[in-house]
Parts: structure tokens; sequence; C-alpha cells
């Protein structure tokens, strides 16, 4: 019994010393997690601080006043000071790339931000106060989903009503905006094909050959530059994302980078003939469906500076052709009834007006004939020649109502995608509107390694 007795008591300093460690613990608890629910705040603020300066890229200065708005009106005031530091940086991970550079035009934001939060507690095991950090990258545009792209450019005769020293002043014009759209984009997320109309020759050897007429050994002046030759090269540049270089420079060696080359004869893509709405969709959505990538968006940029005269290529009676030549007698609105089939098939339209005017449309009036024969495609000697006659040449069809240039790029276009340069002048700005409006998107966060 003394030996019981001896013992009683001992458990006392057992759980005072016990008390004393699970209510430091439970203080420390305290203080950590108001430093997680700190930390969770920054956090939330500094998302929000990047998101919202990142729609205003690349606009250095705007997006960081953007974020700094937004990240104080994010940071709760029950809670000590936050400090962010914002850093402007590039990611090529992302359709349009701006030939980006930090200094001038980012696509990305990284916010950095910081609290201090004092201890009530831990400060018994020496740390009287916790250092929390939050950083969040966002980018925009910074989507990346693929895109196929294919520029469907005019070289018509009208391309070159005006020259200068350099050349023909529209069709250059026209090279300067598609080389500022390739320069705007990022491979290979973004991949481009160019087809030209009417067609020029191209090779596999040599993609600068000069535009050809297959029909010239005919000696008639009307030929229309091959339309009918197995051998038409509407085709310039497959889709391709080898336009650029690893600093993002365009690589010179490109067909993309060749066929946009200013100049007159000594250029690879020259003015001449007439103009087709209709094959040039056609021969865009084929180069689409032939190259482009499975279940990838596409993309059409349509760019011309006249009506349609003339529509397609082949006869009436031609079973291949099941429009059964309705093109020839309406190009406009057959032109607009085929981009509603491809915009219905998910391709996405943008048309460009240059100098356009607003004429009626009107007939092409093509026949293939020999001798005043009619005859079939390929057969030696048969062309097409143009009748002397407007809009409804055999009188079958007539485009009712009467529309104008004007409004067949705008029904050509998906909506909200046509772009009118009214008068002859540089097409950069537009090329780049379309090229950042193709890759354009709501910013997003993206991971460190981007």
């Amino acid at each position: 019994m003394r030996k019981a007795r001896g013992e009683r008591g001992q458990i006392l300093p057992i759980v005072a010393v016990a008390l004393v460690g699970l209510l430091g613990i439970c203080a420390f608890s305290i203080d950590v997690g108001y430093a997680y629910f700190a930390k969770r705040q920054l956090q939330a603020a500094t998302d929000a601080a990047a998101l919202a300066g990142a729609q205003d890229l690349p606009s250095a200065s705007t997006s960081v006043s953007t974020a700094i708005a937004y990240a104080s009106a994010n940071a709760p005031g029950n809670l000590p000071p936050f400090t962010f530091t914002y850093t402007l940086k590039c990611t090529t991970t992302a359709i349009v790339a701006t030939g980006c550079n930090p200094a001038v035009n980012p696509n990305e934001l990284l916010v950095t931000g910081s609290t201090t939060t004092d201890n009530s507690f831990a400060g018994i095991f020496g740390l009287s106060h916790f250092t929390v950090t939050a950083h969040a990258n966002a980018c925009s545009p910074c989507s990346s989903t693929p895109v196929d792209i294919v520029v469907a450019i005019d070289r018509t005769g009208s391309m070159c009503d005006n020259t200068d020293s350099s050349g023909c002043v529209d069709l250059n014009n026209a090279k300067d905006g598609v080389r500022t759209m390739l320069k705007n984009l990022n491979p290979p997320y973004a991949q481009v094909g160019m087809v030209a109309f009417p067609p020029v020759q191209t090779t596999a050897t040599n993609v600068c050959l000069a535009p050809y007429n297959s029909l010239s050994a005919n000696g008639d002046a009307n030929a229309m530059n091959g339309y009918d030759a197995a051998t038409r090269g509407y085709l310039t540049d497959r889709i391709n994302g080898t336009y650029k270089l690893s600093n993002g420079a365009l690589d010179t060696s490109n067909g993309l980078y060749l066929h946009t080359v200013k100049g007159g004869a000594a250029s690879c893509i020259q003015s001449a003939y007439s103009t087709s709405y209709t094959e040039a969709l056609r021969q865009a959505k084929a180069e689409l469906a032939l190259h482009g990538r499975v279940n990838v968006p596409d993309f059409i940029v349509f760019l011309t500076d006249g009506e349609a005269n003339i529509g397609s290529v082949y006869s009436k009676s031609d079973a291949n052709y099941p429009q059964g030549g309705k093109d020839d007698i309406a190009p406009c609105s057959t032109a607009v009834t085929l981009a509603n089939g491809y915009k219905t098939a998910g391709v996405t339209i943008y048309s460009i007006g240059y100098a356009l005017g607003n004429n009626n449309c009107t007939g092409g009036g093509f026949r293939k004939t020999t001798g005043g024969v009619s005859c079939t495609t390929g057969t030696t000697g048969c062309y097409h020649v143009r009748d002397a006659v407007t809009e409804n040449p055999d009188n079958l069809v007539t485009t009712n109502p009467t529309i104008t240039s004007y409004e067949t790029l705008q029904w050509i276009a998906s909506p909200g995608d046509f772009y009118n340069q009214a008068s002859a002048g540089q097409l950069d700005t537009i090329f780049a509107a379309i090229a950042t409006d193709i890759g354009q998107g709501s910013s997003r966060l993206v991971d460190d390694s981007f």
C-alpha cells in the first residue's frame, strides 16, 4: 500500500508538460492557418491581376496598369498589405506571335505577390512572422489550339492598275499584308497555305516561276490564262508550319515568303486576267481538305479588289460540275452560296475588299469553243472566249436581286469577319487584325514552363 501511495500524483507533471506541447501546437496551427488563409487570398488576387492584365496585351503599359488595379481591388483589407511585382514576357505556345519582344509587344504577364503575417503564438518557437508568396502567368492571345489557314490572294489585272518603282502598287500592298499576318502568327500552332487566282505555275523544284498562259499557243488574246489546263496552279503553297525560323524571323527560303516578294516582272506572283470568286474559294477549301490537319479549325482569308466577272471554268454540260455552269452566269451569287456551304461545314471565312467599289455583279459569259464550235475540256485548241454581253449571256438565269461586289464580300465572310479597305493603301493593319482575331481568346493562366 505504501508503494501505491508513493506513485500517487506522478501523472500530473506529465500531463502539464503534454498540455504545454498541445497548446503550443494549437497556437502554432492558428498562425499557420492564418498564413495559409493569407496565401489563398494572395493567390486569388495574383490570378485576377494576371488574367485582367493579360487582356490588354500586347500593350505593356496598359497591361500592367490594369493588373495593378485588379490586384488592389482583390486584396482584402483584413490582411497585411500585399506587395506585387509585374514581369512582361513572351511565350511561344500561342497562335499569335507578333514577333514578340517583352519590352515592346509581350504576350505573357507574370504577377508575383507577397505578404508577411505576424505570428501571435509561433513566436515561442522563434518564428515572429511568416512570409507567403504567390505567382500567376497569364497570356493573351494564348490559345494553344492549332489552326489551319489558306490565304486566297487576288492577282488579277486590276491589282496592277497603279504602279511605282516597286511594281504593282495594289498587289504589293496585298503581299505586304500577307507577310504581316505571317509575322503575327506562330507556327507550328498556326499553319498557313496560299492560293492565287487566276492560277500561277509552280513546280516542286522552283516555287518562283512566272505566271503562265497555257493557251497562248492558240494566239487568242482573250484566252483566260490556263483555266482549263490540267496543270493549272492555283496553289502556290501547301499548308505548312515552316514559314518561320527558330528566332521568329520569316524563313526567306519558304514559298510563302518567296510568293510575297514585291516587284513587277521579277516577282513570283504577277498580276493578270480576270476574277473568279468561286474558283478561289474552291481551291482554298480543297487545300484545307487535302493538307489540313484532322480536327483542326479551318480558316480562309479571301482578298479581292473587284467584282467577280467570271465564274467556273466548266461548260454547262460538264458532268463533273454539278452547278451546271451557273457560276459563269451569276458569279457573285454562286460564290455566296458556295461560301455559305463552307461556313456551314465549319470553315471560318475572312473577306477583304480592297479598293472594291460598289459595282453591280455581272455574268462572265465564258464559253468553250474551238473555231466557233463548242468543245470538251482538254481538246487541242479548246479555250474560253468572253461573250460580248454581261450578266445573262445565255438567257438562262439572272442574279436576282442584283447584288454588288461590296455586298458579295460581306456575305461571303463569316459574321463580323468582313474588312473593307475603301481606297488603295497598305493592308498591314487588316491582316494583323485578322491574325489576332484568329488567335484571339480570353486570357488564360498558363504553366510556368510556357
